[in-house]
C-alpha cells in the first residue's frame, strides 16, 4: 500500500508497512510491531502525536503486566503516557500525591493493589476520560473487581 505523500524528512516514497518500535519504559525496553505504518525505503516512519501514545500506553501495559519487578520510572511513564501530573494520578489511585513521588522516587514501593489500578487505568483510557471529566473521582469508584 503506498502514501499519497513523500517522506517528510528525506523525500522518498512512503509504503504502509509493519513497524517495530522500541520504547524505553523505565529499566526495560518493549518492542511493539503490532502497527503497521508508512515507512520510507531510508526507515523513516511517520506517525502522529495519537499513534506515539498509544504505542507508549501498549509498552506501560506491558511492563506493568509482566514485569516482575516495577520502579519509579516505570511508574513515572505510565504516568506521563497517560498524561497526568501527580497529583491527578494520586486523586485517581486514591493515594497522596506523596506517595506517588516516593513510587516515582523508590522511597517507597507500589503495592500489588496499586499497580493493579494503574493498569487498569493505563489499559482503559476512555475510563480515564470519563473519570477526569468527573470532579473527584477515584478509581476505587469506576472499578468493580471480585475476588475469586
Amino acid at each position: 500500500m503506498k502514501v499519497d505523500h513523500p517522506c517528510f524528512e528525506c523525500g522518498s516514497p512512503l509504503a504502509v508497512e509493519t513497524h517495530t518500535k522500541r520504547t524505553r519504559v523505565g529499566r526495560y525496553k518493549v518492542d511493539d510491531g503490532s502497527q503497521m505504518m508508512p515507512v520510507c525505503a531510508k526507515g523513516h516512519v511517520e506517525m502522529d502525536l495519537d499513534q506515539l501514545a498509544a504505542y507508549e500506553r501498549r509498552a506501560a501495559i506491558v511492563v506493568l503486566s509482566e514485569a516482575v519487578d516495577i520502579g519509579g520510572g516505570e511508574i513515572r511513564f505510565a504516568r506521563k503516557a497517560l498524561g497526568l501530573k501527580q497529583a491527578q494520578l494520586a486523586t485517581l489511585l486514591d493515594v497522596a500525591p506523596e506517595t506517588i513521588s516516593r513510587w516515582e522516587t523508590g522511597a517507597e514501593t507500589m503495592s500489588r493493589v496499586s499497580r493493579l489500578a494503574l493498569l487498569a487505568v493505563v489499559r482503559d483510557a476512555p475510563a480515564l476520560a470519563r473519570l477526569q471529566g468527573s470532579e473527584g473521582a477515584r478509581v476505587s469508584e469506576v472499578l468493580h473487581v471480585r475476588a475469586a
